[in-house]
């Protein structure tokens, strides 16, 4: 999302700070040994990768999975497919960008500020 917001970023990043709805978690020890034993389960199967991306790709991206497992999350909202493979592996559900629901046209009320700021 931060990538996407070009010069807005920064707000954004300030709004999700002060939220209750967001929490940004750190890749810290309880997230490193999920993510080692994950390239370790890989390792042992004889495919460390499992795609044909390149190893700081998939470092990153079951370090973000690793994030979300022990932070309790059941949900991550992502586009990137090797996300979602590596999630759903760990029962976390993910959901891209299109496949959530549209807004209702007539209510604008029922749609909710996700950031809080109305």
């Amino acid at each position: 999302m931060l990538i996407g917001a070009g010069e807005a970023a920064p707000k954004y990043l300030e709004i999700i700070n002060r939220s209750s709805r967001f929490r940004v978690a750190s890749f810290g020890e309880r997230a490193a040994v999920e993510a080692a034993a994950a390239h370790r389960e890989m390792i042992d199967a004889g495919n460390k990768k499992e795609t044909g991306e390149i190893w700081a790709k998939v470092k990153f991206d079951r370090q973000i999975v690793a994030i979300a497992k022990v932070e309790g999350a059941d949900c991550i909202y992502s586009n990137d497919q090797d996300i979602a493979k590596y999630a759903k592996r760990e029962g976390i559900l993910v959901i891209s960008i299109p496949d959530l629901p549209t807004p209702p046209k007539d209510e604008p009320a029922a749609q909710r500020d996700m950031f809080g700021t109305e």
